[in-house]
């Protein structure tokens, strides 16, 4: 690829590999922010972390059109290796399955919220905290591989998905 038309391309290809770790960077903020706000739930300095979480919702889907449409572009351009092919048929998969885990950590926020608003509520300790947020990605991890209704086999206690709702 020593061409201007080959370095073009492999321009592009690193700039589609580069998207996909900043969104997976953004995902990865949020889910710890949803999960920090669960185990301090009860602490003021803590509630802003709900808010932080909420803001990076939107951004999150725009870097999921913004990745799928760079390699659509990709895909249109041809010219690439099996396995750079391949980066980018699995790129179009793993953004899907970030904004699912962004949108889980949106819920998580919703619940925090949710908590927090209910009278003698107490925080969740540690254990139970994790064993919620362990109990939400198994939850989008069979809706990924195809369960009817994900989230509900798995939660049948609960509301939407997140025990204790």
């Amino acid at each position: 690829m020593g061409t201007a038309a080959g370095i073009t391309e492999t321009v592009l290809y690193d700039t589609l590999v580069n998207y996909l770790i900043s969104m997976a960077r953004t995902v990865e903020g949020a889910m710890n922010r949803a999960l920090e706000a669960i185990v301090s739930v009860d602490d003021p300095k803590a509630s802003a972390l709900t808010g932080e979480v909420f803001l990076l919702e939107p951004r999150i889907n725009e870097m999921e059109i913004v990745i799928d449409e760079h390699a659509i572009r990709l895909l249109r351009r041809g010219g690439f290796s099996d396995d750079e092919m391949r980066l980018i048929v699995a790129a179009l998969k793993i953004t899907n399955d970030l904004e699912r885990i962004g949108d889980l950590a949106v819920n998580l926020a919703e619940r925090v919220t949710t908590l927090r608003e209910m009278p003698g509520s107490k925080a969740p300790d540690e254990l139970e905290a994790m064993t919620i947020a362990v109990r939400a990605m198994d939850a989008a991890r069979g809706a990924r591989d195809g369960d009817e209704k994900p989230g509900r086999a798995d939660f049948p206690q609960c509301h939407n998905g997140v025990a204790g709702a």
